[in-house]
């Protein structure tokens, strides 16, 4: 009888560990080294949100990833552009619905458009959308975008930030009622936000496209990179999500027994920012050409990413058509930092200071790096480090002389415009990253979107980087590569190991 009963409870524990042991395969939990600014689709900046609204909501329209335009994945059917690149008509996608079970319209692309436009809700994307002279709907699933001018590049920097919004929803709960729950047309539906813990989410059974074969999706936040990797090793999560290069080389050597690892060029660049403003030391060009011979970029890369970056040559990867090999650059050269800073009047040298988002691992490290060869030529830089929140705020105010940051162009997939514009006079993102003006570069920012023959394009983008780049409106610094490790016991196409698409944009492919 006792035997009996040992069986039956050895048996016992083995249903319940089987039994959580599928439980477990029903959720991926997915690492973010920072936590989302807010969950507002409007006027966020940065890439966590975006991949987190990327689950909830639908794009309206795709690129393939060969970085070219697709409806596959998108809410629409089709699409057309008129010969002058002035009307853009989309179709859309009929039977949609949102999470709320409402249908996912026309109108509803035209409220978000509306959305983005409007200066009261303050997207510093608004500039994007000014050349929309009027939205007309012509029935229930098609619109039709008229443009003041012609524009290619219209589906690159208009396409909503992949994200359509429900109308209806959010005149019945607001803005505000949107961010503390968020619905859309999405693989996965909201189910609850705990501030500086996680973001839970669950499949929507009734999802049109790939439905996801993953139940519920967490998002925790590790801002330490020491814990995110125990955190992998022990399987407590499956994806990280900004993952440090030596981190990830680290774990492709010891943990290859319990983990995958995947890696792809990414499509942006990682660079030291100038605030140029008149106030500011760095609004004379010489001091900023001194701290470009200053630094040893090979140095930096050497240190904080080893093989796991490309040394940047301009701002546009060397994958794209538009790179420009031949765009100013300043070699380490100490003795001709010292001779820029004494022409400007600081012989003796001066202190400043760089600002460095404090989740930023491999910002800092680089700012330390930075901050030991700038003590060479008799530069005192203080290094400041900030929440991710405040950091966005700061430096946008025009707080910080220097910052470190990584530009990702998603919000103008596949091309790459938004290296460029933000160099323009108008653009909403000037103010943000320094104040810069120079007519030549206006004029050829214009010029680009209405010149239909790419490679005249092409050739208008190198043009533009040799203007800014000259002016030493930033230092790029590398080209990241990005190196995933994840459970492997999760299955994620290679195909999203891409530029164009990325693994975390499309979580509704993965499966255990």
């Amino acid at each position: 009888m006792k035997f009996s009963r040992v069986i039956l409870t050895v048996l016992l524990f083995s249903l319940i560990a089987v039994s959580f042991s599928f439980a477990a395969k029903d959720t991926v939990v997915v690492a973010m080294m920072q936590e989302p600014s807010k969950l507002d689709p409007i006027t966020y900046q940065d890439a966590v949100t975006s991949i987190v609204l990327s689950q909830i909501t639908d794009p309206l329209i795709e690129v393939t990833t060969n970085g070219n335009y697709t409806t596959e994945g998108s809410v629409l059917e089709s699409f057309s552009i008129s010969p002058d690149a002035k009307v853009y008509t989309f179709k859309v996608k009929k039977g949609l619905t949102f999470h709320n079970g409402e249908p996912l319209t026309a109108e509803d692309i035209k409220f978000t458009y509306e959305a983005l436009k409007n200066p009261e809700l303050g997207s510093p994307h608004r500039k994007y959308y000014e050349d929309i002279e009027k939205i007309e709907l012509v029935d229930e699933y098609t619109l039709k975008v008229y443009l003041k001018k012609p524009n290619v590049i219209f589906l690159a920097t208009a396409k909503l930030r992949g994200h359509v919004l429900p109308k209806d929803y959010i005149e019945k709960v607001g803005w505000d009622g949107y961010m503390q729950h968020p619905i859309g047309s999405g693989p996965y539906k909201f189910v609850r936000y705990i501030k500086g813990q996680e973001i839970v989410l669950t499949a929507n059974e009734n999802y049109w496209g790939k439905k996801p074969k993953i139940k519920n999706l967490v998002f925790k936040f590790y801002p330490e990179s020491a814990s995110v990797v125990m955190a992998l090793q022990t399987k407590e999560v499956d994806y990280v999500i900004g993952l440090p290069a030596e981190d990830f080389k680290m774990l492709r050597e010891t943990a290859a027994d319990i983990l995958k690892f995947g890696t792809y060029a990414e499509f942006a660049d990682h660079r030291i920012v100038f605030n140029k403003r008149p106030d500011c030391i760095f609004h004379d060009v010489r001091l900023r050409k001194a701290i470009a011979y200053a630094i040893n970029i090979d140095e930096m890369i050497a240190v904080s990413r080893g093989d796991m970056a490309v040394k940047a040559i301009g701002r546009i990867p060397n994958f794209h058509a538009a790179f420009s090999p031949d765009v100013p650059t300043f070699e380490y050269n100490p003795e001709k930092a010292k001779e820029l800073m004494k022409e400007a009047g600081y012989p003796d040298g001066f202190k400043t200071k760089v600002y460095v988002a404090s989740s930023a691992q491999e910002a800092i490290l680089e700012a330390q790096i930075m901050q030991q060869q700038l003590k060479k030529v008799g530069i005192d830089l203080e290094i400041v480090t900030l929440e991710w929140g405040i950091y966005l705020d700061v430096t946008a105010e025009g707080e910080a002389p220097m910052f470190i940051e990584n530009w990702h162009a998603s919000g103008s997939l596949p091309s790459p415009y938004t290296f460029v514009e933000i160099w323009h006079s108008k653009s909403g993102w000037n103010p943000v990253f320094g104040t810069y003006y120079n007519p030549k570069v206006d004029e050829l920012v214009d010029k680009i979107k209405v010149t239909v023959d790419p490679e005249e394009r092409w050739k208008l983008y190198r043009e533009v980087q040799k203007i800014a780049l000259g002016d030493v409106v930033c230092i790029p610094l590398y080209w990241p590569i990005v190196g995933i490790a994840y459970n492997n016991e999760l299955n994620i196409p290679e195909e999203l190991f891409n530029a164009f698409k990325i693994p975390h944009y499309h979580i509704n492919e993965w499966s255990f």
